[in-house]
């Protein structure tokens, strides 16, 4: 194989690279010293891969189901990961917070439920909704510290887990509308025209 050939065939496998390094990462930070060097360095680093791994698989055109369903293990397993450093590490246990975390997490089973049942598929939506939702559930551990310091870490989980809670309640929303899968469908409001739109061009399809 020429090293030309070899350099494209590696380049197209970045995403996926990026990818197995989250995966990699979620595990590894359970093991590490919570809100030290290592674990900021190594939980930030998984949180940028992810900002770039569909970034790249788009750009080089090599988007699969297989990355797709790897990338949904890695953002869930981030973001348990992540969520237990938190509430292992919290002293005293604030049973509200966990509540209100876990009830989330209720959300996006359901979410995957629906999505299962309707569309035989294992997934989460790229909603703007749940991007923002998950950009601030992500950097939680990076403000918890402060937030404990000053008294105000319970303001923090709650008003975070809120916005995610409401962005999962859209996606199942979306799910429950949406006439095909798209996970790139943004809003609900984009579902709802998409389901017209379906059902006007079958209405004329039909005459």
């Amino acid at each position: 194989m020429k090293i030309k050939d070899l350099f494209g065939a590696l380049l197209k496998q970045v995403p996926n690279i990026l990818t197995v390094y989250r995966i990699a990462a979620a595990i590894a930070i359970v093991f590490i010293p919570a809100y030290e060097t290592a674990f900021y360095v190594i939980y930030a680093l998984a949180g940028v891969s992810d900002l770039f791994d569909g970034v790249i698989a788009r750009a080089l055109k090599v988007e699969s189901r297989f990355g797709s369903t790897m990338d949904t293990v890695g953002d869930v397993l981030l973001t348990l990961t992540g969520t237990f450093v938190v509430f292992y590490n919290m002293d005293p246990l604030n049973y509200g917070t966990l509540g209100i975390v876990i009830a989330f997490f209720l959300m996006r089973v359901l979410g995957a439920v629906v999505t299962g049942i309707r569309f035989k598929k294992f997934a989460m939506l790229h909603t703007a909704g749940n991007k923002i939702g998950m950009i601030l559930f992500y950097l939680i551990p990076f403000f918890y510290s402060m937030c404990a310091a000053q008294g105000t870490e319970d303001i923090l989980i709650y008003c975070i887990t809120s916005v995610c809670i409401l962005a999962a309640a859209e996606e199942i929303a979306i799910q429950l509308v949406m006439p095909e899968f798209d996970d790139n469908i943004k809003n609900i409001v984009s579902a709802i025209k998409r389901r017209k739109s379906f059902a006007s061009d079958n209405s004329d399809a039909n005459e």
